[in-house]
């Protein structure tokens, strides 16, 4: 029999190394304003917001045992990773969800909008802070992979 989360644990670390890989992305097009650039910047970021719904899904089903429903899903899935209930290990902190709440936000725009419409000063906002971000979502899912 495998240990428990054992699943859940690959899931999260398949997750991370797609999402290493967005980031390289995001590297190679956050400094130029082309509009494929734009374009390509734009995917990676909602790229990456969905790699950390992906993990937070994820969790959601396999450990918290509770996948929000409705139409303000993916916002009640990013409180649920950081809701301290005394049973369960979070997943982020409250702050990294703060911060995590303006990719779901840009994710939004992306999907319903038009690509020529986005604001690139709003992107290269999320870009230029996505690095340190980034650093601190691995340290807090390597910390909540030790804990379950």
């Amino acid at each position: 029999m495998e240990p428990k989360h054992e699943q859940l644990k690959r899931d999260i670390l398949f997750e991370l190394g797609q999402l290493d890989m967005t980031m390289e992305k995001i590297k190679g097009v956050r400094g130029d304003n082309t509009e494929i650039n734009k374009a390509a910047l734009g995917t990676y970021l909602m790229n990456f917001y969905n790699g950390i719904e992906n993990i937070m899904k994820r969790a959601a089903k396999e450990y918290y045992k509770k996948m929000p429903k409705g139409d303000i899903w993916h916002k009640q899935l990013l409180q649920l990773s950081s809701a301290y209930n005394g049973k369960k290990a979070v997943l982020f902190t409250k702050n990294t969800v703060d911060e995590l709440y303006n990719y779901l936000t840009f994710r939004h725009v992306f999907i319903h909008g038009y690509g020529f419409t986005l604001s690139w000063d709003k992107m290269k906002s999320l870009a230029d802070n996505i690095d340190k971000l980034w650093q601190e979502i691995k340290n807090q899912i390597a910390e909540f992979m030790k804990i379950i």
